[in-house]
This record gives structure tokens, C-alpha cells and sequence, in this order.
């Protein structure tokens, strides 16, 4: 990888139809979902107001897909007759980054796409950098790779495997030079 983000892109971020500012603490919301290819991103109160407009929102078919059978199951845990565990608010379609271990905190979600893309979280959400502790790859093909940018270093990767798949705690996961990947990520490839 070891490419910095560009330095003049800018990505959108939205949270109750006002414009917010990425490197602040999302204003309060728990969820921050990308909406269009280009990253604009919206962000959401909880997982319920998230599906109910990434259900008709989410860039591509199988994250409108995912978002809608959350609502579904949503429906069902609130009359009683399903469990639910942390890592299933990422729905299928959808790869997830959590601020804490075990699927807990602010979350990070991006649609599955025909191509891979690059975030820089130092672009798509400062306040998120070096933060993520768990994830889930919600999606049948292609893995994840974090990266940890450094300068006139290479860059430390951890791939996450494809095939819906849970990462509890990056904690549990050595870093290359000593420690563990828990609050190292500075960009996703996805």
C-alpha cells in the first residue's frame, strides 16, 4: 500500500440531513455507512434508522438487500423470537469496522463493490484512525485488508478473510513488530 490519501479529497459526511465534519465525533451518531462510490457517507442513531434508509439508500443491490433483512430481524427480536448477536448488525453486503472489541462502539460499515476500493480513515473518518478494535466481512468473495501507514516503513497489513466472517478482537491478532493489531488501522481495502 504505502500511499498517503490524497490531500485534497474531501468526503461527505451526513447525519440528519445536515453536513458534518468527519474528524468530529459524528455528532453523536453510532453508525456511519458509505451511501455512493464516490464515499459520501451518512450517519445514523442506531441500527434500525440505519436499514430502514440503507434498505433503499445502500450503492449496491446486496447491501439493499442486507439492510432490508436486518430490518426483518429487527422486527422479530423486538417481539422476542429471535437472538441476536453483536456482529449481526453487519448484514450481508456490508463490511464493518467497531471502535471496540467484541462488535461494540461507533461502527464503520461499506457496501460490497464490483471493484475494490481504498479508504484512508484519516479521510473518511479522522476520529476513527488507529481506533478500530473488531470487524465482520458480511460478504461471500474478496477479503479485507487493514493497513498501518508509516512513513519510510513498510506497511503492516491484516488481511480478514471473506466467506462472512467475524474478528472479535484485533487484540488477538500480532503486529509485526511487537504488540497487537488492536487500534492500528489507518486505511481499509475492501
Amino acid at each position: 500500500m504505502h500511499a498517503a490519501a490524497d490531500p485534497n479529497l474531501e468526503i461527505d459526511m451526513y447525519y440528519n440531513g445536515e453536513k458534518i465534519d468527519p474528524a468530529g465525533d459524528w455528532e453523536g451518531a453510532q453508525i456511519c455507512a458509505e451511501v455512493d462510490e464516490d464515499g459520501t457517507m451518512e450517519c445514523f442513531d442506531d441500527d434500525t434508522e440505519a436499514n430502514s434508509r440503507l434498505a433503499s439508500a445502500a450503492p449496491t443491490k446486496e447491501a439493499r438487500q442486507g439492510a432490508a433483512a436486518a430490518l426483518t430481524g429487527q422486527a422479530r427480536q423486538a417481539m422476542g423470537s429471535a437472538s441476536v448477536l453483536a456482529y449481526d448488525d453487519c448484514r450481508s453486503g456490508w463490511v464493518c469496522l467497531w471502535q471496540d472489541a467484541n462488535y461494540k462502539g461507533r461502527r464503520l460499515q461499506w457496501p460490497h463493490y464490483a471493484t475494490s476500493k481504498t479508504r484512508h480513515l484519516d479521510i473518511y473518518s479522522p476520529s476513527f484512525r488507529d481506533k478500530a478494535s473488531s470487524a465482520a466481512v458480511m460478504r461471500s468473495q474478496r477479503g479485507v485488508t487493514l493497513y498501518d501507514i508509516r512513513n519510510n516503513l513498510p506497511d503492516p497489513k491484516l488481511i480478514l478473510a471473506s466467506g462472512y466472517t467475524i474478528w472479535p478482537r484485533f487484540s488477538s491478532y500480532d503486529y509485526p513488530v511487537s504488540g497487537n493489531w488492536n487500534d492500528k488501522a489507518d486505511a481499509i481495502r475492501f
